[in-house]
């Protein structure tokens, strides 16, 4: 008896595959039709790639001659007949006709699985090293592809986004920071794996997952280097760069970009380390985080304006330009007008060198005065708190002594004020103390006066 339980469960179990198999080879065909009949929704790669793939179908089913293969140059009636092959192809996959039936199935597996990898190879393909455009055609453009036709081909193969590739083993979204023209796809794939949850949340759809060197897309959409490779003159630059800022705008505004990420990944020392300090870039987010400012580097102790002089190493002396220290001086003057944007020059590092002297080693001293000189008149309206700041200079360790020389020489009567400031201070306390007094002993003298019944 228990035999034949056993023979009837291996029975039901086997019909349950059969069962699971058949609705899935449905499914796939059903997807299939989908995928021919929204053809015109894809990009061009893709839409490229399934009349391949289509033609490959038919001729191997002897449903096509050499003579109805079109031509590579993609004119009308090679159009026209792509979009008969298609229907063609439609129509076959939705007979049932069993004794091909098997066949058919497999390469509609083929077909969908081809399909899914040539999407993957496209998002992996990164081609920053490469010094040739021969893929250009077929890679991610937007100045051609359009957010829609990329969707539409995500929604249909979600899983390529979670699969790693191309020579550097990383994921799609990886990829997209390194390539001009697809950059500004990233906030699609991220939204689109959050849909699917196809990470972690705390991955946050791809945008803080890490690469070898522990650098995310955040750290990638401020990092001039793969905008180096590709644009060498700076009317482009600018236009590159404006395409990475408006990245970063629609992640903040979709929340999935926030003011902590600034400084928890250190992205505005990350900025001023670059060959150029995006300024657009860098007023982003210091306009949203002004305390960034002021962030210094835990390995070195170097702050914003430090890496913005670009003194180190040596590589990177004949990238430097004074323009990227009036950037970030100057915002230091205007968000920390009183004390600490004077005291970012003689700021130590870790090494015990002040910032002064090392923008004064890379460009003339007079050169470099008379930048720091322009940007205190041009502030002027909201004038350096000096005796707090020399205060500060004096006492604090961190802040090198050439700042309270240079605060001096500014306001050279400070001393005198403050020793004005120190002695009037002391003789208002000792004349309200004398008068303190005096009230007291009025008031004992009344008092005695009254006990004794004068």
């Amino acid at each position: 008896m228990d035999e034949i339980d056993d023979r009837q469960q291996q029975a039901g179990a086997a019909e349950q595959i059969a069962a699971t198999a058949a609705a899935e080879v449905r499914r796939q065909r059903v997807e299939l039709i989908i995928v021919l009949e929204k053809h015109d929704e894809f990009h061009l790669r893709t839409r490229n790639k399934i009349d391949e793939l289509v033609q490959q179908f038919l001729t191997i089913r002897g449903m096509v001659s050499d003579s109805e293969v079109p031509d590579d140059d993609h004119n009308d009636d090679d159009a026209a007949e792509r979009r008969r092959q298609r229907v063609k192809l439609i129509s076959i996959l939705k007979q049932n006709d069993p004794r091909t039936r098997n066949k058919i199935d497999e390469s509609v597996e083929a077909f969908l699985t081809r399909t899914e990898d040539d999407i993957h190879d496209m998002f992996c393909n990164n081609n920053v090293y490469d010094d040739d455009d021969d893929d250009d055609d077929v890679d991610l453009d937007s100045d051609r592809d359009t957010e829609a036709e990329v969707e539409t081909a995500l929604r249909f193969f979600p899983e390529v986004l979670s699969r790693r590739g191309g020579r550097c083993n990383k994921y799609p979204i990886q990829y997209l920071a390194t390539r001009c023209k697809a950059v500004s796809f990233i906030p699609l794939v991220a939204r689109l794996a959050l849909e699917f949850g196809l990470f972690e949340e705390k991955e946050r759809g791809g945008l803080l997952l890490e690469d070898e060197c522990g650098d995310n897309m955040l750290q990638f959409l401020v990092n001039d280097f793969f905008i180096d490779h590709h644009v060498d003159d700076m009317i482009n630059r600018e236009d590159v760069d404006d395409m990475y800022l408006n990245v970063m705008i629609q992640l903040r505004q979709v929340g999935y970009f926030n003011r902590e990420d600034i400084q928890k990944y250190g992205l505005v020392l990350v900025l001023c380390r670059c060959r150029v300090v995006s300024e657009k870039r860098f007023r982003f987010l210091v306009e949203w985080d002004p305390t960034s400012l002021i962030k210094t580097e835990e390995r070195t102790g170097n702050l914003p304006i430090h890496f913005a002089m670009k003194s180190f190493p040596t590589i990177m002396k004949s990238f430097s330009t004074i323009q990227d220290f009036r950037i970030v001086f100057e915002y230091g003057i205007r968000y920390y007008p009183k004390r600490k944007g004077i005291s970012l020059l003689f700021k130590k590092n870790h090494f015990n060198i002040p910032h002064l002297h090392i923008i004064c080693r890379t460009f003339k001293s007079e050169d470099v005065m008379k930048v720091v000189e322009d940007i205190l008149i041009r502030y002027s309206d909201t004038p350096i708190n000096t005796t707090e700041a020399l205060i500060t200079a004096a006492i604090d360790e961190d802040i090198y002594l050439d700042c309270v020389y240079f605060l001096l020489r500014r306001e050279p009567d400070i001393l005198q004020k403050l020793l004005s400031s120190k002695q009037a201070t002391v003789t208002a306390m000792t004349i309200n103390g004398s008068t303190n007094e005096a009230t007291s002993n009025n008031c004992d003298s009344e008092k005695l006066k009254r006990k004794r019944g004068i």
